[in-house]
């Protein structure tokens, strides 16, 4: 293995995992624990694979000593041959560094020494964890392609039950068998005999995952274990405790934590405002839009996407900064005490991953239902530029679970309705193959927050910049931006352009324009003849542009492209194009509409097909000749 020089599953890799195994099992030490043991050896080929030397290993520290997670026995190793022998060098323990991760996160942090061109690193380590309602995920294929990879968990099945999640789009074999087994139980000094079920999954010659366009988050597709509570006792003969198997299990827990049962009825800390806020209210919604808007000015987000809240509301209502739980479930609060039907929404935003299956641990976010004589609003009162409905993207990913008083529902959180981007430009062209001319760009709903972020605290000079790298266009001025700080409006934004464009070519008495100017597609985003992912847009959109050019004095159209309709399947994509000549313009309107969020794998080639015939008809030119 030393003298490979190529990976024989991807020659152009820099590095493999040629094996990587962990293996989970359990004891009771002062309470229930669990050992998480990881082995690694990695095979560097080139210079680009060397940072596989640099290893950080995360474990978690809560805000109680019983909560902690201990990391220990770092070994590591790098094998190289050196005249014809193998030599090993070993990491240091003066090498391994303690580093900060955030309040409740630590990590053990070193880098392998010797690293070059031909050699295996291979690193191991241990955590204890108290957490065993949620072990350790597995990971079977990443970035980089793995040779071999194993999972083993030994369980205890007369003391703990588990729910198995699987994921991902390459096959792993599962090996399930129960054999005879004990269990160390530190306070009583035994082992007990038990049955262990041990379940080992393997994974082999598994190539590197590498991203595509319009994937919410690559590692949501990851081939992957994981495992989360189902049920568990202490004692033999006593009955199993139910924690988690169904979504009505996972609702009935969280509904009994003080989040959900105490601090979203607790009202008093903020009677006073509520009825200053409401005092010329009448109607429900604007009650809503009041109350909303008081505690987006109110509160400030910390960044934390959290579940539950962080300490008591009215301490947080107070100091003004909490994380996404304390805002919204005070939002929440709030909203019921002008009697309005709202409740909250369990999720996980994208970073987190799609809970696929009833978890408590999958679920990091939480937003607000308000449901006003059937019209369903959500909101999200963490970001300054959310409005009703429109919600930041972090929380847009797939669905979420409302929890109501008398039960709970599953809630689609793509958005409904199609969000519009509109283009207005009035454009001249001149005999030498120069344009100017005046630019309008008005965004509503996500594309207005989507253009909100990017724009809010932003020079007049960085606009520019960015217009100018996002559009190739020379020179730009008068760059305006109206409704930046009111979500509720359209977002518009309007510059003045000049110089020598690209768009416009100039062969002896011809001029060859492109009709949309600066605004067409640059290249298609579906370059790949298949696709492995699902494609995701995060929400429906409609594309609008409205151009007009001049023709220049002493010119006439000798070629117009044809107006066309373009559609893919039952209309779930559509371009409309029309163009004309009116007098010395030309008028060109584009319609480009996307009617879904997702695209399932399968239908990939048709989009794909969709959208190169969408660009040829972008890149269809007109011709004007000296007349």
């Amino acid at each position: 293995m030393l003298r490979e020089t190529q990976s024989t599953l991807d020659s152009t890799t820099s590095a493999e995992v040629f094996y990587n195994k962990g293996e989970i099992s359990f004891s009771i030490m002062n309470s229930w624990e669990y050992k998480f043991v990881v082995v690694k050896r990695i095979k560097i080929y080139t210079k680009e694979g060397y940072s596989q030397a640099n290893v950080q290993l995360p474990y978690y520290i809560g805000e109680r000593n019983p909560d902690k997670e201990t990391l220990s026995n770092i070994k590591g190793s790098v094998y190289y041959e050196k005249d014809g022998k193998i030599e090993k060098e070993e990491l240091e323990e003066s090498d391994i560094f303690d580093v900060d991760l955030s309040e409740f996160w630590k990590a053990k942090k070193f880098t392998l020494p010797k690293v070059q061109d031909g050699v295996i690193l291979q690193y191991s380590y241990s955590i204890d964890s108290p957490h065993i309602s949620k072990l350790s995920n597995w990971i079977f294929q990443n970035s980089t392609p793995t040779r071999y990879s194993e999972y083993k968990t030994s369980i205890p099945i007369d003391y703990l039950a588990y729910n198995v999640r699987t994921k991902g789009y390459y096959p792993f074999e599962t090996i399930d068998k129960v054999k005879k087994g004990s269990l160390y139980v530190k306070y009583e000094g035994t082992n007990l005999d038990t049955p262990i079920r041990e379940i080992i999954y393997v994974g082999t010659n598994l190539p590197k995952i590498e991203n595509e366009p319009y994937v919410n988050k690559i590692s949501n597709y990851f081939p992957s274990v994981g495992y989360e509570l189902s049920s568990y006792k202490n004692r033999l003969l006593e009955p199993f405790k139910v924690v988690s198997i169904t979504w009505d299990d996972v609702v009935k827990t969280l509904s009994e934590t003080d989040t959900y049962k105490k601090e979203i009825s607790r009202t008093r800390y903020f009677k006073n405002d509520l009825n200053s806020i409401l005092k010329d209210k009448s109607l429900p919604k604007d009650k809503m839009i009041a109350v909303f808007n008081f505690v987006k000015n109110k509160m400030t987000w910390n960044d934390e996407e959290r579940r539950f809240t962080s300490n008591k509301l009215n301490k947080i209502y107070d100091e003004g900064v909490g994380n996404s739980a304390d805002i919204n479930i005070m939002l929440t609060a709030m909203l019921r005490e002008a009697n309005l039907d709202a409740n909250p929404v369990l999720s996980s935003t994208i970073s987190n991953g799609i809970p696929l299956f009833p978890t408590i641990s999958g679920l990091n976010y939480v937003f607000t239902n308000v449901n006003i004589k059937g019209e369903i609003y959500l909101l999200d009162a963490t970001d300054e530029f959310a409005s009703p409905n429109i919600l930041p993207s972090r929380a847009l990913n797939w669905k979420g679970t409302l929890i109501k008083p008398d039960g709970f529902q599953a809630l689609d959180i793509f958005p409904s309705t199609n969000s519009l981007k509109k283009y207005q430009v009035k454009a001249e062209l001149n005999t030498q193959g120069e344009i100017s001319g005046f630019c309008r760009i008005i965004s509503r709903d996500q594309y207005g927050w989507e253009s909100r972020r990017s724009l809010n605290n932003k020079s007049e000079d960085e606009k520019r910049m960015n217009y100018e790298n996002y559009f190739s266009i020379d020179q730009m001025s008068d760059i305006k931006t109206k409704n930046l700080k009111a979500p509720s409006k359209p977002l518009v934004e309007e510059f003045n352009f000049s110089g020598k464009a690209k768009l416009v070519e100039k062969i002896g008495d011809k001029l060859y324009v492109s009709p949309m100017l600066f605004l067409k597609l640059k290249e298609n985003p579906f370059k790949g003849e298949t696709r492995i992912y699902p494609v995701d847009i995060t929400f429906p959109r409609n594309l609008e542009y409205v151009i007009s050019l001049k023709i220049p004095e002493g010119y006439k159209v000798d070629y117009l492209p044809k107006k066309g309709i373009l559609k893919l399947g039952d209309g779930v994509a559509k371009l409309t194009y029309l163009i004309e000549v009116y007098n010395n313009l030309i008028l060109v309107k584009v319609n480009h509409e996307v009617n879904v969020a997702l695209f399932l794998p399968q239908d990939y080639s048709l989009l794909r097909e969709f959208y190169i015939s969408l660009m040829n008809k972008e890149n269809e030119k007109i011709v004007l000749v000296k007349s």
